[in-house]
């Protein structure tokens, strides 16, 4: 996840930085920038999404060609979605890869199963070496799960899941109605969910609320303004001054009155994926200090992200009509207990109503968290894409298999094609209130579609293209060359131990998608394709348009580089005329293009206010533009290359503009250096009207003696970004974290007795200043002669060889050391 590597990136940073080793990422944007292919090729560590490393890989496989490490974190992510198949299938390429000797790659995970699964998966990764998975059971907490049952004027809090166990009375009570309401509260399960959350929250424990669906997220955080509003609860937040940069940066990007920047006055935090990054980081930075108590968080929370509270409440356990799966729910519930600050962690099922029902389900869940299981994505997609071919009729033929390799109408369903044609010309109606409610009682959402069959079928393509790396190759060596990239893989070890028939069927949907593609496809074509990451239809479509899509990038680009918003603005339009309305690049159901799209994007490429904008077209914004758009743009400047094309000017600049929301490339690349302001960025290129297109042009520039002078002004770009902007430049040009140095020190003790000999710690007392060798755990054994003053943070010790009070010191730390010898 992106959020996961931006967290992971800072977290390595302040290791790895003083060490002197060099830590970026690669998240974002789909495509590689010229940024990203020197960091892969110049820094020590390098943080990415499985999707970002994919786009590198396919663009130049010599990028890792001097990586020794690979470390796959969440390396459970194994399934049929579309993340987790180009991660298997990006997995199964590294392996193959001919240098995977002189590679090591550890896969991480806290939810891996156990027995045939764990086996294969180990084999799989190891690619057959011998030796075993390395586990460990230590949890830093031990972990609670109890429940929170409503009675009609109270709620009793039991600590664990028996009936005659320990039990809180009372833990939440009725409030009577205020002002002209008539009916107490709580009134539903998210009202007791807020009330508990407050309780614990006042007891000084952290409280984190999962909730299963993205889109209730942010009905959470309007109740809690609703309800602080009326009196029903009282703000946890304990100082103003703490949250004033994020609140700064969330009115620029959501509004003031969005539910997550809302929230934030009262000490609630509000956690999804499709947060802006610039507010999301300042959130998370919130959340380390510990300065919010209370923080509702949307299935992200189970993809790895680092969130943890003392208590984790749990108010539904069905997304959309379907019971979240107990592997799910072992991440995140493994988020409850802070290491090295809670004894245990309190897992609390919230319930409102139908309260038998709620505890039996409950219980089946907790119970659940102990399966596990892990099965190839390739294996599920393709027998769900036989299971719809079959419901079809397609595979009711005579000529089935000779029918899927000649003819691009077998994969498709004319029901759903028409339905899907049908929603994108009828355009989306936002209303005001963007989000849903948690409204309802588990179970009883409404249903999710069914996943359309050319949505798999893209899936399946990735495959295809992801294994068969030989492009030019004859259609005939198809068979041989899907058997040799299949070999050893996942599918492989996992489908042996399936019926003896159902292999060579999974072979023979493979074969015939791949022979349909390089039936309807040349070489040249296919490699687009690879490099774009999509499959036949979208490669073909691309194709179809590719000297148009050509001249409007172009166009885009250069308008993005001169800062004319009207020919960006026209040229991003045409577009996303004819990439937003073919797969991968359409925007999902609940996220569908409204009619007047190319009005809100021309608003915010232009860098209008989100209130301007509306905060219900936001969601067009989030999912279509700065998503899908720039992931289509991205895409075919990649193809463009991969066919040998190189760029008279800068490319890219277009997809940066429209990722940031600002009319110039170089305002995007202050925001992507870190900016959390679009005003400030937009004001200060405006203001100062620089020349500069690489980040070494940027770094000279915030070192100027105009931008110098402009900083310590106080008010530049603009009043109210002053202070956003001074802390960019600064860490912008600090270079980050200081490189320790490492001192060696010959100094006397100032003792006769000679200690014994020993490694010993050297600290210095803060009271009265004297420096002292202590054992490891401390106990003071003799003062130096003389003190040291020890600019810290580092690490001090020092060694004893006996017969001798002198002590050979090494230090490991920020700055120098002043330590005088004694005169003696």
């Amino acid at each position: 996840m992106r959020a996961l590597s931006a967290q992971t990136e800072r977290s390595f940073r302040k290791t790895f930085a003083p060490l002197g080793f060099s830590v970026s990422s690669l998240y974002g944007a789909s495509g590689l920038s010229a940024g990203d292919e020197d960091a892969l090729r110049t820094r020590e560590i390098i943080i990415a999404t499985p999707e970002k490393l994919d786009f590198a890989l396919r663009s130049d496989a010599s990028l890792i060609d001097d990586v020794g490490l690979i470390v796959l974190d969440e390396g459970h992510m194994i399934g049929p979605s579309e993340r987790e198949i180009r991660y298997e299938t990006l997995v199964q390429r590294l392996l193959r890869r001919a240098d995977n000797g002189d590679r090591r790659i550890v896969c991480l995970s806290a939810i891996l199963p156990s027995g045939d699964e764990l086996d294969d998966l180990t084999a799989w990764i190891r690619s057959d070496e011998p030796g075993e998975p390395v586990r460990s059971d230590w949890r830093p907490t031990r972990q609670r799960f109890g429940a929170l049952t409503w009675r009609g004027k109270d709620a009793l809090l039991r600590l664990d899941l028996d009936d005659d166990g320990p039990f809180l009375d009372r833990f939440v009570v009725e409030k009577a109605a205020l002002g002209r309401e008539k009916s107490p509260y709580p009134r539903r399960n998210s009202h007791l969910t807020l009330f508990a959350a407050w309780e614990f929250a006042n007891q000084g424990k952290r409280t984190l609320i999962f909730s299963t669906q993205a889109n209730w997220v942010e009905s959470y955080g309007k109740q809690v303004v609703d309800l602080c509003k009326r009196g029903y609860l009282d703000s946890l937040l304990e100082n103003e001054a703490s949250i004033a940069r994020a609140m700064e940066v969330g009115k620029e990007w959501l509004g003031e009155d969005h539910p997550a920047v809302a929230c934030l006055k009262a000490g609630v935090a509000i956690h999804h994926g499709r947060l802006p990054s610039p507010f999301l980081r300042e959130l998370e930075i919130l959340l380390s200090e510990g300065a919010l108590k209370v923080i509702v968080a949307s299935p992200t929370l189970s993809q790895g992200l680092n969130l943890n509270a003392a208590v984790l409440l749990v108010p539904a356990l069905y997304r959309a009509s379907e019971k979240i799966k107990g592997e799910e729910f072992a991440n995140v519930a493994g988020r409850a207990g802070r290491a090295f600050v809670d004894v245990e962690g309190l897992i609390v099922h919230v319930m409102f109503d139908k309260i038998s029902w709620r505890r039996r389900e409950w219980r089946k869940l907790v119970a659940s968290a102990k399966a596990r299981t892990l099965k190839s994505g390739l294996i599920q997609i393709v027998a769900e894409i036989l299971n719809r071919l079959s419901r079809e009729g397609v595979l009711d033929r005579d000529d089935a298999w000779e029918y899927l390799a000649n003819a691009r109408e077998a994969w498709r369903s004319p029901e759903e094609e028409a339905a899907v044609a049908e929603r994108l010309a009828a355009g989306a109606e936002y209303g005001a209130d963007a989000y849903e409610d948690e409204g309802g009682s588990d179970g009883e959402e409404d249903a999710i579609d069914e996943e359309p069959l050319s949505q798999l079928v893209e899936r399946l393509d990735a495959i295809v293209f992801g294994l068969i790396e030989a492009l030019d190759a004859d259609s005939a060596a198809l068979p041989m060359l899907l058997d040799e990239a299949l070999k050893g893989s996942l599918w492989a070890r996992q489908i042996a131990r399936e019926n003896g028939d159902v292999a060579p069927l999974h072979k023979r949907v493979f074969e015939a998608r791949a022979d349909l593609i390089w039936r309807l496809t040349t070489t040249q074509a296919r490699r687009g394709h690879f490099a774009m990451g999509v499959g036949l239809e979208a490669g073909l479509s691309i194709d179809t348009m590719a000297d148009e899509l050509a001249e409007l990038l172009d166009r885009a680009d250069d308008a993005a580089l001169s800062g004319d918003v009207d020919e960006l603005a026209d040229a991003l339009g045409g577009l996303g005329e004819r990439l937003l309305f073919i797969r991968p690049f359409i925007a999902d159901k609940a996220n569908a293009l409204p009619a007047n799209w190319k009005a809100i994007l021309r608003s915010w490429v232009s860098g209008e206010d989100i209130a301007k904008i509306g905060a219900q077209n936001m969601r067009a914004v989030e999912d279509a533009f700065t998503y899908r758009l720039v992931w289509a743009l991205e895409a075919v400047r990649t193809r463009r290359m991969s066919l040998g094309w190189l760029p008279d000017t800068v490319a890219g600049g277009a997809a940066a503009a429209v990722e940031t929301g600002v009319p110039r490339f170089m305002m995007a690349m202050l925001i992507r250096a870190g900016l959390p302001s679009r005003r400030a960025a937009m004001a200060a290129i405006e203001d100062t009207k620089p020349v500069l297109v690489t980040p070494a042009e940027m770094r000279a520039w915030l070192e100027s003696d105009e931008i110098t002078a402009y900083t310590d002004a106080g008010n530049w770009p603009t009043p109210d970004t002053a202070a956003l902007w001074a802390r960019f430049r600064t860490e912008a040009l600090s270079g980050g974290i200081q490189k320790w140095s490492v001192e060696r020190y010959r100094r006397f003790l100032d003792i006769e007795a000679v200690p014994p000999a020993g490694l010993y710690r050297i600290v210095t007392d803060e009271g009265d200043g004297r420096t002292w060798l202590a054992t490891p755990d401390y106990q003071r054994v003799a003062a130096f002669k003389m003190p040291a003053v020890d600019p810290k943070p580092s690490l001090f010790s020092g060694q004893l060889l006996g017969n001798t009070t002198l002590v050979r010191a090494l230090r490991v730390g920020r700055g120098k050391l002043l330590w005088p010898r004694a005169n003696d």
